[in-house]
């Protein structure tokens, strides 16, 4: 199986899609489909905010902050997917 995680798409062969699913509670239909980081991503963005906040952030700098490393992995994974 192909996998389509950020991880992958950097050249790691050790962190298969499954293991992303595991790690952030998804479905195991997500595994092998590049639908995979969309909803990793919503998961990820979800975490840091709560983790955030959960470390003494203001919520508004916590979403700041969230939003913009999703922003950052979903630039890169668009770069990476095109190659």
């Amino acid at each position: 199986m192909k996998n389509y995680n950020i991880f992958a798409l950097r050249g790691d062969t050790e962190v298969s899609d499954v293991e992303v699913c595991q790690a952030l509670g998804l479905p195991m239909e997500l595994a092998g489909t590049p639908d995979l980081n969309t909803v990793a991503l919503k998961a990820m963005h979800k975490q840091n905010y709560d983790g955030f906040v959960a470390a003494g952030m203001n919520p508004n700098d916590a979403m700041e902050r969230a939003d913009k490393a999703r922003a950052q992995a979903e630039r890169e994974i668009r770069e990476l997917s095109k190659q």
